[in-house]
């Protein structure tokens, strides 16, 4: 494994193509997508070694990450600047490694836009009946997106679409409010990789349906949905509108601007008999077995972050960085991240075997025994034992 990696280094010449891919995709935009161009200060970084290959301003240079700073697929203030920050290796393939580089350059100029990060985990997409009515509206989105689809046709499969996301946004009162932020954050972001990494927008499109399709079969929507959405509703919007990001505000949904753009009437009412022409019965069977197979995963879970023994450490200023397609909301408790890298004021800890951030964001838990993460204390920091027998807390002196 150690070799394979060395393979894998960053260096100044194995990145120099993939910031030459961006440059290409942002002079070919022109700005046209958002106004301005998304190309800046990007970082690639080898998260094993720290080590990475700057561009900025037209200086490349290698680098190295310091300790104190987490590193992900995201956009960071490094040195008095704002950074796009890629993890290395790239993906292998062309068009998933230009989506990645324009996803992340979005995070970077997103808040100038005018478009906040944010980032609720719709827990209620773990439910049975949440993924059940999401997975139709995508199916619909599939169909209304397809290329070869009738504009007639397409407009009827929109109108499922918005059926099965009123049918799924009634469920929960904070449910539309939730899914429309991370809409606006990561799936602006998935949508502006798949305009930039394709300007045709009949083969994005069917890349786009694709990847919907795809992204049925992963095991979690909590906090990823958006990733399918994004690209699905901001195709849509665009078949009518071409320009539709140019007057796009913060405050907008993604489906109600779709509703405006198709001139969809009212089919609310008529979610359930529309799921069949899209397998609605399979689906709903698939969705049950797996909410019964969640049943007994969080019996385990009960017995591995509250029944004990566990170690507690406090949560003041948080940074912290995650893997998005790991979550798993854990009823009143808060949500299990399977991957996740917190730094605070007692220091840092590194998680690859799972961790229960409370709902509050007031604690994070691991077992006490000191299996799946490695935690680094700052000094005067220490563990002690906690009130119930085997349980520890991180705390000062």
């Amino acid at each position: 494994m150690a070799l394979m990696h060395a393979l894998l280094l960053i260096t100044l010449l194995s990145a120099q193509p993939a910031l030459q891919e961006l440059d290409a995709m942002c002079r070919a935009d022109g700005g046209k997508l958002w106004g301005r161009s998304l190309c800046g200060p990007i970082v690639l970084v080898d998260p094993m070694t720290r080590s990475a290959v700057a561009s900025d301003g037209g200086r490349v240079y290698e680098t190295k990450i310091p300790d104190s700073m987490g590193v992900a697929n995201t956009s960071v203030d490094w040195d008095g600047r704002r950074w796009t920050m890629v993890l290395w290796p790239l993906p292998d393939d062309a068009a998933a490694r230009k989506r990645l580089l324009a996803h992340e350059s979005f995070h970077r100029v997103q808040q100038d836009l005018g478009f906040p990060s944010t980032g609720p985990s719709n827990a209620h997409l773990d439910s049975a009946d949440g993924r059940y009515w999401l997975r139709l509206e995508w199916l619909a989105l599939a169909r209304a997106i397809h290329p070869s689809t009738s504009a007639r046709d397409a407009k009827r499969a929109i109108e499922d679409a918005l059926a099965f996301r009123a049918a799924r946004h009634a469920l929960n009162p904070d449910a539309a409010e939730e899914e429309r932020q991370l809409e606006m954050h990561e799936g602006l972001a998935e949508y502006t990789g798949f305009a930039l990494a394709e300007p045709r927008r009949d083969v994005r499109r069917l890349a786009i349906v694709e990847h919907v399709v795809s992204f049925q079969s992963r095991d979690s929507y909590v906090r990823s949905f958006a990733y399918a959405s994004g690209p699905a509703w901001g195709a849509a919007v665009e078949m009518r509108k071409p320009r539709w990001t140019r007057s796009l505000k913060a405050s907008d949904d993604l489906g109600e601007l779709a509703r405006r753009a198709w001139k969809c009437g009212a089919r609310f009412q008529r979610a359930s008999s529309s799921a069949a022409q899209y397998g609605g019965g399979v689906i709903r069977a698939e969705e049950d077995a797996r909410a019964e197979k969640k049943r007994q995963e969080k019996i385990a879970l009960r017995a591995k972050f509250i029944d004990g023994p566990v170690l507690t450490l406090p949560l003041g200023r948080i940074e912290l960085v995650f893997d998005p397609n790991g979550l798993q909301p854990f009823d009143e408790f808060g949500t299990v991240y399977r991957r996740i890298e917190i730094t605070d004021a007692w220091g840092k800890i590194v998680v690859d075997g799972g961790a229960l951030l409370t709902s509050d964001w007031k604690r994070l838990i691991v077992p006490a025994g000191g299996e799946g993460y490695t935690l680094t204390l700052n000094a005067g920091w220490r563990i002690v034992d906690d009130a119930r027998a085997g349980d520890k807390r991180v705390e000062t002196p």
